[in-house]
């Protein structure tokens, strides 16, 4: 995960009163050491292949020269140790620190649905959206359009045997002219999509490459995925970000975490779509005027509070407390 954001070495000077850098991207240490002014420190990172405590015998272990410890975050746990060298008045400095990256949980909508406008094509008496209310919130399907305007929310409405369940359930004329999500997060999800190995351009992703905490796909016109599948798992849910095209989600399938789709070509159909024995066990959101299609044979959208607090992205990365060394000769 980490692995695009560290280099292998690096160097920097360290003036007076200055900050010398361990030379990750979002890693630094605070310099200002008067003894160490104008000498260079040589700088690498290691996975923490030792765990909590450096063992160079471990870390540090070759073979026939190669190094046996990965130059970055290979166990995908955010935390790397970095080691910087310097040689200060004839005298050899060596420092070690763990270094972590932060996770930022992001507010996402607790909405089961947030879309421009709601098709529901099947003609079935039972449910196909549950909202699952609680004592906060009805999570209600939310609409950007009139609820009595034709062409807003396409399903038969029944009390005995509601297709939105509970009956009822649903508002319109909410998130006008606003995304589901704020711009800012959605640079946040993408910056991690990215660091995660997940961003995908130009490109339709597989099946597999649905999976993961954070996806982000754009540049794919028509996405199908109607073989059956299972993306993410429950209490490990994640969130797939689809910028333009259309997305169709089916088979005899689950999807444990948010489908957003971020209409990027401000298109006014459906296109997310969803369809056979699909269930996404969190919520879908549709920005702009587009329109989400629910068309299944059982239940398609159930909303999971799990999905909804389990989105983070990265934030700064800094010293794991206590782990900072001088091991200068040993």
């Amino acid at each position: 995960m980490i692995r695009a954001m560290y280099g292998v070495t690096a160097s920097t000077s360290a003036a007076t009163g200055s900050t010398s850098s361990f030379g990750c991207a979002q890693a630094g240490s605070s310099g200002g050491i008067s003894d160490t002014a104008g000498s260079t420190w040589k700088t690498t990172v290691y996975d923490d292949a030792s765990g909590p405590f450096y063992d160079a015998a471990v870390i540090e272990k070759q073979v026939s020269g190669v190094d046996q410890t990965a130059h970055w975050d290979a166990n995908n746990n955010r935390r790397v140790w970095v080691k910087a060298q310097t040689t200060v008045r004839g005298r050899s400095r060596t420092l070690v620190a763990l270094v972590q990256v932060q996770e930022h949980v992001e507010f996402l909508p607790k909405r089961v649905i947030v879309a421009g406008h709601f098709d529901l094509t099947p003609n079935g008496n039972h449910g196909y959206v549950l909202t699952n209310p609680d004592a906060t919130s009805q999570h209600p399907v939310t609409l950007r359009c009139n609820l009595s305007s034709s062409g807003c929310a396409n399903y038969t409405p029944d009390k005995k045997n509601p297709q939105i369940d509970p009956a009822g359930a649903i508002s319109g004329q909410e998130f006008v002219g606003k995304d589901a999500l704020e711009d800012d997060v959605k640079a946040r999800l993408k910056e991690r999509a990215i660091a995660d190995g997940k961003f995908f351009d130009g490109v339709c992703p597989t099946d597999a490459q649905l999976t993961g905490k954070v996806v982000w796909v754009q540049g794919c016109a028509v996405g199908k995925y109607t073989k059956n599948n299972t993306w993410n798992a429950p209490g490990a849910s994640g969130i797939l970000i689809w910028a333009d095209g259309t997305l169709e989600l089916g088979g005899n399938s689950d999807f444990y975490g948010i489908v957003y789709h971020l209409n990027n070509q401000n298109s006014t159909s459906d296109i997310l779509r969803l369809r056979g024995g699909l269930t996404i066990h969190g919520g879908a959101f549709v920005d702009g005027s587009a329109g989400i299609d629910v068309g299944s044979n059982k239940v398609n959208i159930t909303y999971d509070d799990n999905a909804f607090i389990g989105v983070s992205s990265y934030g700064n990365a800094a010293i794991v407390q206590n782990s900072w060394r001088d091991i200068t000769g040993g």
